[in-house]
């Protein structure tokens, strides 16, 4: 994928500078190089070791892309003792770099009208990932207090996404996604809708008895971040197959994030 150098130029006026934590840096991807690492890292993250499903031009590419990715900002950690390697990434869509009538990509899987009519400028936050030999520290770190800062610094009204759990047997997840769904349910007004074309199911259609805390023990890392910060679910969980995992929509206010509770932006996914 080339990048047009028109809009990579509007792109990193956006941010300056990096953050660092030992020997990686995170940065906006300075060039059609990072980029395409990027790409790999989710090839090999999302599809292979996941189990999604492959088609043959990722196979020949040995890259995951996709049409958002022209008009991505392409978060990137890099690891500055092994020739600068992409080790991290994060992909963000701002509502502003969509084409008129072009959707996020959230939106094949979730009707999100109430938000778009609720907030001015949105930011969509999507294929984090982290290289196996990163995975539990300064990498996901990095990634989540840069994109934090974006956010802040670039007056995003809120952000969203999709949070995904390994496998479509959605009974896996029940303790997860009936203690998501308990504490942190989505408002009627903003609640995202699953798209009639997707396979879906009611999470309060198998909602387990409330336990003593075993099931926030298995909120994954970049998630527990988002509840921290004031995070809503959808009520309904989507059936991916081609990912091979079930995932619901999520959203955070801005506005929290940035008020009186800005400490906790910081603090998120330290512990």
């Amino acid at each position: 994928m080339a990048i047009k150098p028109k809009l990579f130029k509007q792109m990193t006026k956006l941010i300056a500078g990096s953050m660092s934590a030992g020997r990686y840096d995170v940065r906006l991807a300075a060039n059609d190089d990072e980029i395409q690492q990027a790409q790999k890292l989710r090839y090999q993250v999302l599809y292979k070791e996941s189990g999604g499903r492959v088609t043959r031009d990722m196979l020949n590419s040995e890259r995951e892309e996709d049409e958002w990715d022209d008009i991505a900002y392409h978060v990137v950690v890099v690891d500055t003792k092994d020739d600068e390697k992409v080790v991290g990434t994060m992909r963000l869509v701002s509502s502003e770099a969509l084409a008129e009538g072009q959707r996020f990509y959230t939106e094949h899987a979730f009707d999100l009208s109430g938000l778009r009519a609720h907030y001015g400028k949105l930011l969509e936050l999507s294929r984090a990932c982290v290289s196996p030999a990163g995975r539990g520290g300064a990498i996901l770190m990095l990634i989540w207090k840069y994109t934090m800062q974006f956010i802040e610094q670039n007056g995003y009204d809120v952000m969203l996404g999709c949070a995904s759990f390994k496998g479509t047997d959605y009974h896996q997840h029940t303790e997860i996604l009936s203690y998501l769904y308990t504490k942190h349910l989505a408002t009627a007004e903003l609640m995202p809708i699953p798209q009639p074309d997707v396979e879906s199911v009611a999470i309060k259609s198998f909602l387990s008895e409330p336990g003593k805390g075993k099931e926030r023990g298995k909120v994954p890392t970049m998630l527990r971040g988002y509840l921290k910060i004031g995070a809503h679910i959808s009520d309904h969980a989507i059936i991916d197959p081609v990912f091979n995992t079930t995932f619901v929509a999520i959203y955070v206010d801005a506005s929290y994030m940035f008020g009186s509770n800005h400490a906790l932006v910081n603090k998120s996914i330290d512990h």
